[in-house]
């Protein structure tokens, strides 16, 4: 496509952007956004120690966040530093962000021989679709928009510029992991256009330079993810039900890619428990269809198997193989979604032009193309509305925890409000209970119980007490088992300890993390002194004679 179309195409695909997600657009700070931006030291102070610490692989900002990104943490830097506390601007550039990967989508389904009219659809399809205003609304989610729009770049470059495309691949997987999903299908690509005749031979070498920047990537990033995981519970009860809810999972996607059915935020998907799931039994239909169809459309060199590859890569570090807490997001399938696109449409696109040449049906009349145009504006009109209305959802954490317990009234969330509204009520027996069965389903961030305003009225009580003791207690069993060595995860690991009244370990700890000074320093010199005094008084007590 001609430059000057290109401008205006992401001018008019900036300014829908912008109508539709008007309602986030003063949304608060959500969630991670805490760990990224407003408690990270690192992105706070862009000067030439934190960049340091930021590059470093092995580092404390690597520890901190639990990921390996620096362009990602270099770029919240940036934004701290002009836009502060005030959130609309972080807003606006996740919405121009998003924008531009839409963008950059329309000239990648051009050159695999879509029209111009189906590769804009595809571009718009993914600009307006629901699910993905978790990561347009969501300000920290900055680190998916760079991955995929420094991957597109990638993919979109490498035939003609193999270095400057190998350069965006690795800012690219620096942002997130996730961009790794451009390598599979560049690397089919590549292969693809090498059999044409009077081909140019593909540029390995380069792809070699993609291969290698992961490995070298991966190291430091499973470290720090290692290092601050979390550790969620089993999807089933045995290894039978937690491949069929993987399985379920998949079709869920899948639903969710179609139509943004299930779009909801911190989704709990319930376990297939039968055999007779319907979700699972979807997902084996569906799973077979699309390997079927793989395996025919790579048999036959088609550049349809490449977005296919596509899909699979983007789709398998969330699988849930290896479980998340939350074993589905909206997000995830931000970089999923165009592999699917690109897919489905050249799938759709051969079959009409294979019913077109074998004469099974008249060419497409003029109202036959006017219903086809309806037919697509009647499907972006209505991915308009809703992702508008999803978009007001990411307004603040209590808007998101009610939108998730609105759509899984058993899930994690649904029981940490069930558990403020009987603080509220002065339901101490209540609020246990309900802060137990989040617990059950992988909650344990006692720090959120202990400090939660809703909780107050009975955070005293014996039962809320114990109740939090054991998210602590469930904490720092974690944390001995990944070893934290992170300034920001032994702060966390002492208050656990704190919580639990074991005052002799959190002062071990602090005392741990002080031999590593840095910007946490201050903080952790004051919660000592605390610890010191609060134990010199639990000892005192225990002098005393009894009355």
């Amino acid at each position: 496509m001609a430059k000057r179309s290109l401008v205006l195409l992401y001018a008019a695909f900036a300014a829908l952007a912008f109508f539709v997600y008007g309602p986030a657009l003063h949304g608060e700070f959500l969630s991670d956004d805490a760990g990224y931006l407003t408690t990270n030291p690192y992105t706070q102070s862009l000067t030439p120690g934190s960049v340091r610490v930021i590059l470093d692989p092995w580092g404390d900002a690597a520890a901190f966040t639990g990921n390996y990104a620096p362009v990602h943490l270099l770029a919240e830097a940036a934004r701290w530093r002009v836009f502060g506390t005030h959130t609309t601007g972080y807003h606006v550039v996740n919405v121009l962000g998003h924008a531009l990967c839409a963008l950059l989508l329309v000239p990648l389904l051009r050159r695999s021989g879509l029209s111009r009219e189906v590769s804009v659809f595809g571009g718009l399809f993914f600009l307006l679709h629901p699910a993905l205003a978790e990561v347009v609304a969501w300000i920290s989610q900055l680190k998916t928009i760079l991955c995929l729009m420094l991957g597109l770049g990638a993919l979109l470059l490498h035939p003609r510029r193999p270095a400057l495309a190998a350069a965006l691949f690795v800012l690219a997987i620096l942002a997130k992991a996730s961009a790794a999903f451009a390598l599979p299908p560049a690397a089919y690509f590549a292969w693809r256009r090498s059999q044409l005749p009077e081909s140019e031979p593909p540029r390995w070498g380069w792809l070699a330079v993609w291969a290698l920047a992961f490995v070298l990537y991966s190291s430091p990033q499973i470290f720090a993810f290692q290092k601050a995981a979390e550790s969620p519970p089993q999807l089933g009860a045995d290894a039978a039900e937690s491949l069929r809810t993987v399985v379920a999972i998949g079709a869920r996607y899948l639903a969710m890619a179609a139509t943004s059915y299930g779009a909801s935020a911190f989704q709990h998907p319930p376990a297939a428990r039968s055999p007779l799931d319907p979700w699972w039994l979807a997902g084996l239909a569906l799973g077979a269809g699309i390997a079927i169809r793989f395996v025919r459309t790579l048999r036959k060199r088609h550049e349809e198997a490449g977005y296919w590859i596509w899909a699979a890569a983007g789709y398998a570090p969330i699988s849930q193989l290896f479980p998340f807490l939350y074993p589905m997001a909206d997000r995830y399938l931000y970089v999923v979604l165009p592999g699917l696109l690109g897919a489905i449409a050249l799938a759709a696109t051969r079959f009409e032009s294979r019913v077109a040449t074998t004469g099974e049906a008249p060419a497409r009349a003029p109202w036959h193309s006017a219903a086809a145009a309806a037919m697509a504006c009647a499907v972006l009109l209505g991915f308009a509305v809703r992702t508008h209305a999803r978009a007001a959802v990411f307004r603040n954490n209590t808007t998101l925890m009610l939108d998730s317990a609105l759509h899984y009234p058993q899930g994690l969330s649904a029981n940490l409000l069930r558990a403020q509204g009987a603080a509220q009520a002065g339901d101490a027996a209540g609020a246990a209970e309900a802060i137990d069965r989040a617990a059950a389903l992988g909650f344990d961030s006692f720090f959120v119980a202990e400090t939660d305003p809703a909780l107050a009225p009975v955070r005293q009580d014996p039962r809320v007490r114990a109740a939090i003791g054991e998210l602590a207690g469930r904490w720092i069993e974690v944390a001995k088992r990944r070893g934290y060595a992170a300034p920001r995860m032994l702060l966390l690991w002492a208050q656990a300890h704190q919580v639990r009244g074991e005052w002799p370990e959190a002062e071990a700890v602090l005392e741990r993390a002080l031999e590593a000074p840095g910007p946490l320093e201050p903080e952790l010199r004051k919660q000592l002194e605390e610890v010191r005094q609060r134990r010199a008084q639990a000892d005192r007590k225990q002098l005393e004679p009894p009355r």
